[in-house]
């Protein structure tokens, strides 16, 4: 069933009551890709015959879901839920990550949400990543459609291992439980995707899933903030998503993901620059490094304090002490990405003051809140889990439970 637009005071919006019970999400874009990649700004793209003809498909695609709501058993709410939040970084470590799941503390989760979540991408082998974790987990899933990637991906993956076949990421929801509706709500880019290194067509959306519990309903949302942007448009981005989670109508709301709270204006190098000289005059160096593990004291807190006003409670629901991904200059593929957007100079004298860190910082900027549920237990699972590393992100856990509907 295709999904259906609808308008919640809010046309970025687009609800899925999903009838069947599996439907995937393919085309057939892929030979246009090269040609479309090829096209050097959105002004040729837009007069380009090519995409005009292919324009249709493309955008059912930009605003497309898959799934596949398998029967399941219904899990009691009787005992604390446990869910898990997981930049899983594409699914490119796919056998890592199959391994990961099958452990306790991923393999016992009523709850998925997954962000970065690869679907017909050659980094990643070209699998259906959501059916693949379907399949291993045994519990059913929507999958929201970001983008049309049209390159190999980002700095660290422009050798690709096979050609694109359906090039489609974004993120996705598992659950033990029936979903009912979803929704996805657009968020608005800083800068257009289609001049990036990753050259896409779309944008990030958030998915809003209605789960049909024995007590009444859930809403479980799963978000990917820009980190190419000012703390400010991500505050705009999560603004939209609270609106969107306020017109379902249901109390119990549990919202996590990657909110990319850098504490930093990535989306320009003079908003870097006048980020660094801020935060050095008013920090210091190491109390800058200091801010990465408290980004709703100050850099932030614009994104936090959405959270706050839509009701939401975060004190219990992730854990402050650990972090959930690290700057790390020993990584090569980190290095090739930084100096996508530091200058040399800057990046030279940040390597040199890192030193102290052994070029290693911890940053959080996963995060789970709630409304309407009591956080029992939130833990962060290791990076390097004993099947190998998975992701540059740290899974988030978290156990709670449910006030009365």
């Amino acid at each position: 069933m295709k999904p259906r637009p609808r308008v919640h005071g809010d046309p970025r919006v687009v609800e899925l009551v999903p009838e069947a019970p599996r439907s995937p999400l393919v085309h057939g874009l892929q030979p246009h890709f090269a040609h479309l990649a090829g096209l050097s700004h959105r002004r040729l793209l837009e007069r380009d015959p090519i995409y005009r003809r292919a324009r249709p498909e493309i955008d059912r695609m930009l605003d497309g879901f898959a799934w596949d709501l398998r029967p399941t058993t219904l899990a009691s709410t009787q005992r604390p839920i446990h869910a898990v939040a997981w930049n899983i970084e594409r699914g490119k470590r796919f056998d890592a990550l199959m391994a990961a799941l099958a452990q306790p503390a991923l393999a016992q989760a009523d709850l998925l949400l997954l962000t970065e979540v690869d679907l017909g991408m050659g980094r990643s082998g070209n699998r259906d990543i959501p059916q693949a974790i379907a399949d291993a987990t045994g519990l059913g899933y929507v999958y929201v459609n970001f983008h049309l990637v049209l390159a190999p991906g980002d700095a660290g993956e422009q050798e690709p291992h096979f050609e694109n076949q359906l090039g489609m990421h974004g993120a996705a929801i598992f659950t033990r439980w029936p979903v009912r509706r979803a929704w996805a709500v657009e968020l608005p880019e800083f800068t257009d995707k289609f001049h990036a290194l990753e050259k896409r067509l779309g944008s990030k959306r958030a998915l809003l899933c209605e789960l049909v519990l024995d007590d009444g309903p859930l809403l479980v949302v799963v978000v990917h903030l820009d980190p190419f942007a000012p703390p400010v448009h991500r505050a705009a981005q999560l603004r939209g998503v609270m609106d969107a989670v306020a017109a379902t109508g249901i109390r119990r709301v549990l919202v996590g993901g990657d909110f990319n709270t850098n504490t930093y204006h990535l989306g320009s190098t003079i908003g870097l620059g006048i980020d660094v000289i801020h935060k050095l005059m008013r920090f210091g160096f190491a109390g800058t490094v200091r801010q990465y593990m408290t980004p709703e004291q100050y850099f932030e807190r614009e994104v936090f304090e959405v959270l706050d006003g839509a009701g939401f409670e975060r004190a219990g629901f992730t854990d402050p002490a650990a972090g959930t991904i690290h700057y790390d200059l020993n990584d090569p593929e980190l290095r090739d990405k930084s100096l996508q957007y530091i200058p040399p100079p800057l990046f030279r004298w940040l390597e040199k003051r890192l030193a102290a860190w052994d070029g290693c910082v911890p940053m959080r900027v996963d995060h789970f809140a709630g409304r309407g549920l009591r956080p029992c237990e939130a833990k962060t699972l290791p990076r390097d889990l004993p099947s190998g590393r998975v992701s540059d992100h740290a899974a988030l856990s978290l156990s709670f439970e449910l006030d009365p509907p």
